[in-house]
């Protein structure tokens, strides 16, 4: 049997490890969960076992020893009928205990047991300590509720055990003790004394004897070798102990034991086995094997192994085989004395088992008892199922309601995002249409700037040409001076030099000119700068002081945002705790409702009891007193059925002795009507084993019955037997059989393809040899003439083939078989025409003593009885059937003898049949009466207990009913004050929502609000910078001008000391220049042309110079439209970026997904706001919102609807199983009524058959309850009364139940049947009429009885005969009787 290793929790909590043993891991699990209510985990377990060290191993046997267990079992038994608890009794005995692994595997056991496991579970985790009968004996203690009885049992068998292993040492001790001395001796002898007489034998000299010299070999190998020879040995020894471990190990030590017998005593094998043996050639079994062999091996640890025809199989498969064979669990197959007086003893609703296996019923019980178990479980599932919808039905409404709210919420709160969202998208929109208005104008002024800027530039590059223009004329003219300077003298020289002064004094001049307007063009400038400075000075403090407000206001916004952020999220934190609160809360008022619910149940449950109770105690009560007026009536009524037998019995003495003389009569008839019937009985068993061995093909050899009975494809071509093809008038019988010889057993085919495949198939199965007759092949001679005119010979009948007949079809088999054979009266006539035809032909007589063989050859002689062949068997049938018929009209006639016997007699039978029934009645009566004051006695005691227990359990249940009462009033103040505190907590989550609320939209407000500071923050910021920057430049430009301003003032103090000096010089030189006259005439004129293109140039320098100023005016005007245009741009990107960001924050979108996504609306800002002031109003409306409700209803409603579906499947299959039930009832009806009938009429006739005469009858106790009602047995022996079971003799109540087993195997007959001793209480004439009958059965069931009565043996057919020569070893004396007769 597997072992499965398991985890599970016991009634205490704590986690329980152990092993057990069970047929499958379903019958494990069910048998854990039967002691632990959580099972963890379930496997099969590991044999193989883990070495934690060498510490930890154990030395020597792990089970505990023999005398340990007889005295545990002593201690427990006593301290059990002390009264002691279990567990505490376990460690108990475990603290007196002296084995230290007994002691730890008891305390273990005792824990286990106090958290509720069984004695026998906790110690089958220690299976390898204790012995299996140990704790299987234990646990069926345990379910009969007869543990110290159990125990009683195992002390006596473990110190018996004891006793007997001691007494066994004790007389091996000394032969044991003899064989160590003997070889100690023989291995003193063979190293010492040997050799030394080997030295004394060679110094002699001489030849010495074999025997010696291999004496002294041996010894010399002994003397060299003797270590090597132990290291064998051990090897061997060894080998020998790790192979006894295995299986086959086992079973070849099992099987050494029963062949080879130790001296004195065998030693325990460890394993054993048995196989039975089935012929199941008409397929009872549901196999295709012709012979089935069943085998179970049981080992000494209680493991088994089962086997069908050598291959492993499970307990259930061979159950499964032998079901409705008539061999199962249950049947009537094997039957001892105990089962005697078990069926007579039994109740009659025990008895009724019997007869339920008989009928075949047992199953059906079975399937009903599997199908009530399942109609349980579904009715427990659908009061939970549907206590569980109506606790789920009841949130289902208001979840509902909620949910609408919630979608109606969500409807709202997703119009009023679309109408914020569309909002804000429109706002963006705007912006980006400000910013791609503000992008074109800042290209358009960036464009002016750079044109301006460009102008500026060339104008500048214009200046600058003109005054190098201007400078290349002046170095012209210097040249020319020089030119003239260098051609004339020095008078043209100095006048050239005053020339030049002068010109230079004119240039100066107009250079002082020129520089003083530049400088006036450069104060004008500085001033213009410096009032632009200042106005942007105070501007600029204008803009820091908005920048500080605003930064103050940023500030102020977000302390507020933050302050208001930590308010919500503090009130959200504080919601989330009241939700959890509120949630426990409701948890905890549930608990309660539904504790107080299963109270005031519990409270309505014990008021029915206790109604219940009340009535029953009335009617306890009631039914004591009319207990006890019947007693009294019945005693009254005793008394006079006393009074009436007296009178009954003096009369039937007198009719008595008047019938005597007429059964004198009587009985010589039935004397001789029974011979009769004896005869016809002989000779119907005669016919029947003539007929059967003609059915089986008696006396033909194995190989022709293999073809008959085999099932190949070839079988069809089978015609038959020769001899069971012909038919043979009786007086021809003898002298075909003889003809025919071996060839009667001759196989008829119908081809000889088929004969061939028929011999292969003989040859592959080993099966023995046959012979073929193919129509085909099979040729015959036809007779000549002087062979026909044999026939007509005196003496001679004619050819046997003429005599017989057959099928047309077959005439070439039975020519060729016996067409040349001839049939004589006697052997004169034989001889006579066998000397006629030379001796050519075989000649028979009628008789078949004498055959004349071709040749001349005879052979004849007595025949023996066993010698008869097919033909004749069949001619003895036909004339054992007349002889029967001439018995039976015997038998008839002594028939009639008695009818007219029992006419006469039947007058004073009647008579006396009508007094022993009277009589018969007043005894039942008397005894009814009898036994009826008893059971009343016994109902009365009964009552009065029972009324006793029903007013302790009054007295109970009202404490239960008065304790629940007081915990009903402690959990409804608790439940109030809960209810109370859960209305408060929504009351304060409903205030604090609201408070959240307006939270949140001031927060929002303050956002927004923060977002336009920070907007006009960053704004002044920009404008601030770029304003500081142009203050900056403007204040660069105007320290440039003041340098060119104070740089002109230098150059003009430098022109007038140029000026003074060139007049002092011209003067000085004013007499030297009148010499030169004369040539500074020839260049006047170029250097007039010279001058007035220095004119023109200075003129147009002039321009160039306004219009500079004029292009930087602009330029200044155009920069600054382009910085206001740049921080009005950069005004627009914060609000754009801030927009983008916050549609990311608050809407979870990007502004390209909000476009996409078609929930924005067709509407105007205006219409809007309207919608998202009339959104908020109805979403205000609404009130607290619980957003998870839709996902809850659905939870729920989907939860309900399973249910819903679980109720429905489950009411369905509770009808189902009804129906089932309603129908397997029914079929067990019928067929147990059927089956009744049939048992009741078999009983009565072979009650009748056993007992000579007499009536026997089954009834049911109860006939309306067909399925509940036991069986009563109801005998009339004959020549005696009607009377109780318990009063017939031990030999009528063994017929009694032997005539009740008839009748069981009558209906449903056993393949064989078992009977032991059941014979034992039977006088002789009663034996030898139960060995007729069982005779009578013998033919459709085999019996193996075990007796000891001869009567029996001698109606045997074989007889076993069991010795034990040697103790513990049986041996088996067979005999055939049918083969000694």
């Amino acid at each position: 049997m597997p072992k499965f290793s398991y985890r599970a929790l016991g009634r205490d909590g704590k986690e329980v490890r152990g092993v057990l043993q069970a047929e499958n891991k379903a019958d494990a699990i069910a048998r854990i969960r039967h002691n632990y209510p959580v099972l963890l985990n379930v496997s099969p377990h590991d044999e193989k076992k883990k070495i934690s060290g060498i510490l930890s191993m154990e030395i020597g046997n792990k089970r505990i020893k023999t005398k340990t267990l007889a005295i545990l079992c002593s201690q427990f038994a006593i301290t059990l009928r002390s009264g002691m608890p279990v567990g505490r009794a376990m460690r108990m005995l475990a603290g007196q205990c002296g084995d230290k692994r007994l002691q730890k595997v008891m305390e273990k056991a005792a824990e286990q047991v106090d958290s509720g496991s069984t004695v026998a579970s906790a110690l089958e985790q220690y299976s390898e300590r204790f012995p299996l009968t140990f704790i299987e004996t234990i646990r069926a203690g345990e379910q009969s509720g007869t543990l110290d009885r159990s125990f009683d049992r195992l002390h006596k068998y473990y110190d018996k055990a004891y006793k007997t292993t001691e007494k066994i040492r004790s007389a091996l001790m000394y032969p044991m003790f003899v064989v160590a001395v003997a070889v100690v001796v023989l291995i003193i002898v063979m190293a010492k004394v040997i050799p030394t007489l080997a030295n004394v034998f060679a110094d002699l000299g001489g030849n010495l004897p074999l025997l010696t010299r291999m004496m002294i070999g041996f010894s010399d190998f002994f003397e060299k070798w003797w270590l090597v020879m132990l290291g064998v040995l051990f090897l061997i020894w060894a080998g020998l102990k790790l192979f006894g471990r295995t299986k086959e190990g086992k079973i070849w030590k099992a099987k050494a034991a029963l062949t080879v017998p130790l001296v004195g005593v065998r030693r325990p094998l460890g394993v054993a086995e048995v196989t039975l043996v089935f012929d199941n050639s008409d397929h009872r079994l549901s196999l295709d094997f012709d012979e089935v062999s069943i085998t179970r091996r049981v080992f000494r640890s209680g493991d088994s192994e089962y086997s069908i025809n050598k291959k492993n199989c499970r307990l259930k498969d061979i159950l499964d085989l032998l079901a409705d064979t008539g061999l199962g669990r249950g049947s009537m197959s094997i039957i001892g004395q105990n089962k005697i007086d078990e069926i007579l003893n039994s109740r009659p609703e025990e008895r009724r088992a019997l007869f339920e296996e008989a009928a075949g019923i047992a199953k059906f019980r079975m399937r009903k008892k599997e199908a009530m178990r399942r109609l349980d479980d579904t009715a427990a599932n659908l009061t939970r199922i549907n206590d569980i919808k109506a606790e789920v039905e009841g949130q289902v409404e208001p979840l509902r309601l909620a949910a609408e709210q919630t979608r109606k919420f969500n409807l709202l709160d997703k119009e009023l995002r679309a109408c914020k969202l569309t909002q804000f998208v429109h706002k963006i929109e705007n912006i980006e249409n400000i910013r791609q208005k503000l992008n074109t104008q800042d290209a358009e002024l960036e464009n002016k700037v750079l044109e301006r800027a460009t102008a500026v530039s060339t104008q500048e590059a214009e200046c600058s040409a003109l005054q190098m223009e201007l400078d290349k004329l002046s170095e012209a003219y210097n040249r020319i001076q020089d030119d003239i300077k260098e051609k004339e003298t020095a008078l043209e020289k100095l006048r050239g030099q005053e020339a030049v002064l002068a010109e230079r004094v004119r240039q100066s001049e107009k250079s002082g000119l020129r520089l003083e307007e530049q400088g006036k063009k450069l104060q004008e400038q500085i001033a213009a700068l410096d009032t632009q400075l200042k106005t942007m000075v105070v501007d600029y403090d204008r803009l820091e002081a908005q920048q500080a407000a605003a930064q103050l206001l940023v500030s102020r916004l977000t302390g507020e945002q933050a302050e208001k952020e930590t308010r919500i999220s503090e009130a959200e934190a504080a919601m989330e705790d009241m939700k959890t609160a509120a949630f426990d809360n409701m948890r905890t008022m549930v608990n309660l409702r539904n504790e107080i619910r299963g109270l005031e149940q519990e409270q309505e449950q014990r008021m029915r009891k206790r109604d219940a109770l009340k009535k029953s105690i009335a009617e306890a009560e009631t039914a004591g007193e009319e207990l006890q007026s019947r007693y009294r009536n019945m005693n009254d009524e005793q008394s006079n059925v006393e009074n009436s037998l007296e009178l009954i019995k003096r009369d039937g003495r007198e009719v008595s002795a008047k019938a005597a003389e007429e059964t004198e009569a009587l009985n010589k008839v039935l004397s001789q009507h029974k011979d009769c019937q004896n005869r016809i009985t002989a000779l119907e068993s005669r016919l029947n084993l003539l007929q059967n061995m003609q059915k089986s093909y008696e006396g033909f050899g194995y190989g022709i019955k293999t073809v008959l009975q085999s099932q190949e494809p070839w079988r069809s071509d089978v015609i038959g037997v020769a001899a069971e093809l012909i038919e043979v008038q009786p007086e021809y019988v003898v002298a075909i059989e003889t003809a025919l010889g071996g060839a009667a057993q001759n196989l008829v085919m119908g081809s000889s393809e088929a004969a061939k495949k028929a011999i292969a198939y003989l040859k592959q199965r080993q099966a023995g040899r046959a012979t073929f007759l193919p129509l085909d092949t099979i040729k015959y001679y036809e007779r000549r003439s002087e062979e026909e005119a044999l026939a007509k010979l005196p003496g001679i009948r004619g050819f046997a083939a003429d005599l017989i007949g057959y099928d047309i079809k077959l005439a070439p088999i039975f020519k060729f078989l016996l067409g040349r054979v001839l049939v004589a009266d006697n052997m004169d006539a034989a001889l006579a025409a066998a000397k006629k035809s030379s001796f050519r032909i075989r000649v028979v007589t009628l008789a078949g003593d004498v055959v004349i063989n071709a040749g001349g050859s005879l052979t004849g002689g007595s025949r023996q009885q066993k010698e008869a062949g097919f033909l004749s068997r069949g001619k003895e049938i036909d004339e054992q059937e007349q002889k029967a018929g001439v018995l039976r009209r015997e038998l008839l006639g002594y028939q009639e003898l008695l009818e007219e016997h029992e006419g006469t007699l039947k007058v004073y039978n009647n008579k006396l049949v009508e007094l022993r029934q009277d009589l018969q009645q007043k005894e039942i009566r008397k005894a009814e009466l009898g036994v009826a004051l008893e059971r009343l006695s016994a109902e009365q005691r009964q009552a009065a207990e029972r009324l006793e227990l029903l007013l302790d359990d009054r007295n109970q249940v009202s404490q239960e009913y008065m304790a629940a009462r007081q915990q009903l009033t402690d959990l409804r103040p608790q439940l109030t004050a809960l209810e109370a505190e859960d209305a408060q907590g929504k009351q304060l989550l409903d205030d604090l929502q609201k408070q959240t609320a307006a939270d949140h939209s001031a927060l929002a407000s303050i956002r927004n609000r923060l977002q336009d500071a920070r907007v006009e923050l960053e704004s002044t910021a920009a404008r601030t910078t770029m304003m500081a920057e142009r203050m900056q430049q403007l204040d660069a430009d105007m320290g440039r001008m003041q340098q060119e301003l104070a740089a002109n003032e230098d150059e003009q103090k430098h022109l007038l000391d140029v000026i003074t000096a060139s007049k002092t010089s011209t003067e000085q030189l004013a007499a030297s220049s009148t010499a030169l006259l004369a040539e500074l005439q020839t260049v006047v004129g170029g250097k007039d042309e010279f001058g007035a293109k220095r004119i023109a140039i200075t003129e147009k320098q002039a321009v160039a110079g306004e219009r500079l100023d004029s292009l930087k005016k602009e330029l200044t005007v155009a920069e600054t439209r382009r910085n206001q245009a740049a921080m009005e741009m950069v005004r627009q990107n914060s609000d754009y970026d801030h927009a983008l960001e916050q549609l990311a924050t608050e809407y979870r979108i990007t502004l390209d997904e909000a476009r996409a996504s078609g929930d924005l609306l067709d509407e105007s800002d205006a219409a809007l706001r309207r919608r998202e002031l009339r959104l908020e109003r109805e979403i205000e409306t609404l009130g607290p919102v619980n957003p998870a409700a839709i996902e809850q209803y659905e939870a729920v409603s989907e939860r309900y609807e399973f249910l819903q579906r679980q109720y429905s499947d489950l009411s369905e299959a509770k009808a189902n199983l009804e129906a089932v039930i309603s129908e397997i009832n029914s079929g067990m009806a019928k067929r147990f009524k059927e089956a009744f009938g049939k048992i009741n009429e078999y009983f009565s006739d072979c009650y009748v058959r056993l007992f000579g005469g007499g009536t026997a009858a089954l009834k049911l106790t109860d006939p309306n309850d067909v399925l509940g009602s036991g069986i009563d047995i109801e005998v009339q022996p004959p020549g005696k009364k009607l009377q109780s079971l318990f009063l017939l003799s031990g030999g009528e109540r063994a017929l009694t139940v032997i005539a009740l087993l008839f009748a069981l195997l009558s209906y449903q007959p056993s393949p064989f049947c078992i009977l032991d001793e059941i014979d034992a209480a039977l006088d002789e004439a009663n034996v030898d009429r139960f060995a007729k009958f069982l005779a009578a059965y013998a033919e459709s069931t085999q019996f193996i009885v075990i007796t000891h009565r001869k009567g029996t043996m001698e109606a045997a057919h074989v007889l076993h005969g069991v010795t034990m020569e040697e103790s513990g070893v049986s041996k088996l004396l067979s005999v055939k009787l049918s083969e000694k007769e």
